[in-house]
């Protein structure tokens, strides 16, 4: 009988060296791909947020749609007369003017708006950085971004740093303007 051997066996060839531009521009795709994810997923929790204020927006709206007579209590009236000073009660007021509630339901109508266009410009956003395209505009939502602490914030200040850097701005170069 033979005895295995115990040579190692022989190793595979080592692998060319990567170039360091090479794993640099890798390291940026990396980088963008993560930001548009973040871009994708802010547009979409902002969008949702939002929304909730639609329960509001109802409540507003009927409210301000009911007739005033359901402000007035229906106590029957005696005359002041016949009773003592310490057992007149005060009539309650008819209740706010119905004007007001149609007002706060036109304000929340309008920051829903709002925020559905904010959130659906974000997604934009994070489509443009996928994509490679509309570098500005995707400055711009980072700054705008900005107000809402602490994500937008940590967003928008990522966003700066990356669009940025030198390899960030190659890879927007390198992709032909669609006219």
């Amino acid at each position: 009988m033979t005895e295995p051997s115990l040579a190692p066996a022989a190793s595979p060839p080592p692998l060319p060296p990567v170039p360091a531009d090479e794993s640099a521009r890798a390291v940026t795709r990396e980088r963008l791909r993560l930001l548009s994810i973040a871009y994708y997923i802010s547009g979409v929790l902002g969008a949702v947020f939002v929304s909730f204020l639609l329960i509001h927006l109802c409540v507003f709206t009927a409210i301000s749609f009911m007739p005033e007579s359901a402000f007035q209590t229906n106590g029957s009236q005696h005359s002041t007369a016949q009773r003592s000073p310490q057992s007149i009660q005060k009539t309650p007021s008819a209740g706010p003017p119905l004007i007001i509630f149609r007002i706060v339901a036109g304000v929340i109508g309008v920051v829903i708006l709002c925020g559905w266009t904010l959130g659906g410009l974000t997604f934009y956003a994070g489509r443009c950085i996928a994509k490679r395209r509309n570098r500005t505009f995707v400055l711009v939502m980072a700054g705008v971004n900005c107000i809402w602490i602490p994500y937008g914030l940590l967003l928008g200040i990522a966003t700066f740093l990356t669009m940025g850097s030198a390899d960030t701005r190659s890879e927007y170069s390198g992709v032909k303007k669609l006219s």
